[in-house]
């Protein structure tokens, strides 16, 4: 019995024997305390309160006495103990002595103290919470504690809910169709349920909450309590409907400006061909070139609003998610481009690309855009050179696309992602100054990030990044 402490006192509390576990335990050898009264193991306040002496008076007087305090080592250690001591009687009921057992409880009780702080740490957090509706629920639904959040959100007081049933803050049309008690059962059933939905503060008013209720078992899996979180989100969807309103009426706006600017270009641009057909013989170079310019710029400022109208709808479509593999993608945009282009001596590499998550459609406009610029601003170039490539960094991989084009002038490289914003001429480079805003938008749709570093003169490398992460539908 080397975890026991067991010796037998004398019926004045001398130590008459001494075990093994008594010797590990406290420090002496038989030789050493057989003989010595046995308050010598407790501290010197126990002593002089006369602890020792009571607990015998009432082990004799009742049979028996436990006590848990602290006890004493002979190197004047102290540890958490346990301690039984039992009157032992001769055949005429007169106590003639006490056994003793001692049990060293000191990392117990280190541990229990442990998870005391760690619940009254959790309890001062929850309570403290006012963000959050935090309480919890017995087995019926009713509330069996409630936080400062709870108070804050729904309007109730400690005293005015505790007891009540949880039903109080759904809507009565909820109430009617059995909701509350849905979710319980769908709780205890999966574990944990959520739901977002109406509730109703005490005052009756209606906030738009996003509720969490989960399951609470005993270690043998017996349901005991729910735990419940709220939050009040009503101000999240009050900003999303008339987020939802503004995106209707921007979308009724685009088409209407679609359809009363694009009814003018197409006018000068039919009127401008009619003259070019009708009346080429009357015209003189100049007048055709002149057409030329009228019919040109009309085309141009039908693709202008068509730019225009596409960055705008990016930011309301929502992302169909999937499986892409970006050096498929990557390689069939460059042979699109070396067939449409009719690039000759261009040297083009695209390396294996980590494979993503996200919409193949965005994306692949991503690679067309920043690969279709390194094949325009490389045009004319003596040895003209495109890589697409990537690396890791972190949670995150980088592509990146890098020509010996024109490059820029990195003053101006916070101009680069501006829609209509060119650091190049219309004359010297086509295009209509959407395309890297378009990009940019799609990247942070994804998550991720895109910048550039170039030299005028010294080529362009554009950067974006893809998070591992599947990126937030919406």
């Amino acid at each position: 019995m080397r975890d026991y402490a067991i010796f037998m006192l004398d019926g004045a509390g001398r130590v008459l024997t001494w075990n093994t576990g008594a010797e590990r335990m406290k420090g002496y050898r038989a030789e050493e305390i057989i003989g010595q009264h046995f308050s010598r193991f407790y501290p010197a306040e126990a002593i002089e309160a006369g602890k020792p002496a009571r607990l015998l008076t009432l082990a004799a007087r009742d049979g028996r006495v436990e006590d848990e305090g602290w006890r004493v080592r002979q190197d004047g250690s102290r540890f958490w103990a346990d301690v039984i001591i039992t009157a032992l009687r001769d055949p005429d009921g007169s106590v003639m002595g006490f056994a003793k057992v001692t049990r060293d409880m000191t990392e117990r009780r280190r541990a229990d103290q442990a998870l005391h702080e760690s619940e009254e740490r959790f309890r001062l957090l929850v309570e403290s919470v006012k963000d959050y509706a935090i309480f919890v629920l017995d087995p019926a639904g009713r509330v069996a504690s409630w936080n400062a959040g709870a108070e804050a959100i729904k309007g109730y007081a400690a005293e005015e809910i505790l007891g009540q049933h949880f039903s109080v803050f759904y809507t009565p049309e909820d109430m009617a169709s059995g909701k509350p008690q849905q979710h319980l059962d769908a709780a205890a059933r999966e574990g944990r349920v959520e739901d977002e939905g109406w509730r109703v503060r005490k005052d009756g008013n209606r906030f738009w909450a996003d509720a969490i209720i989960t399951a609470i078992r005993d270690p043998a899996g017996t349901l005991i309590a729910y735990g419940k979180v709220t939050r009040d989100l009503t101000m999240r969807r009050r900003i999303e409907e008339q987020l939802a309103q503004s995106n209707s009426e921007l979308e009724r706006f685009s088409y209407s400006v679609s359809h009363d600017l694009r009814a003018p270009l197409r006018a000068i641009n039919g009127y401008a061909q009619a003259v070019l057909e009708d009346y080429a013989a009357a015209l003189d170079a100049e007048g055709q070139r002149f057409l030329g310019i009228i019919r040109d710029s009309a085309k141009r400022g039908g693709e202008l609003i068509d730019a225009l109208l596409n960055f705008s709808r990016l930011g309301r479509q929502p992302l169909s998610v999937e499986a892409v593999d970006l050096t498929e993608l990557a390689r069939g945009i460059v042979d699109e481009l070396r067939r449409s282009a009719g690039v000759e001596g261009m040297d083009v590499i695209v390396d294996p690309l980590p494979p993503t998550r996200g919409d193949r459609t965005l994306l692949r406009q991503v690679l067309v855009n920043l690969i279709g610029n390194a094949f325009k601003f490389t045009r004319g170039r003596p040895h003209p050179q495109v890589e697409v490539g990537a690396r890791r960094e972190g949670p995150a991989v980088v592509y990146f696309v890098r020509d010996n084009g024109v490059g820029f002038d990195m003053r101006y490289a916070d101009k680069l992602f501006g829609v209509f914003q060119r650091l190049h001429r219309a004359d010297e480079f086509e295009g209509t100054g959407v395309g890297l805003a378009l990009t940019q938008r799609i990247v942070q749709r994804h998550g991720g990030r895109i910048w550039a570093d170039g030299k005028v003169d010294g080529g362009a490398t554009f950067f974006f990044t893809l998070p591992v992460e599947r990126p937030v539908v919406s």
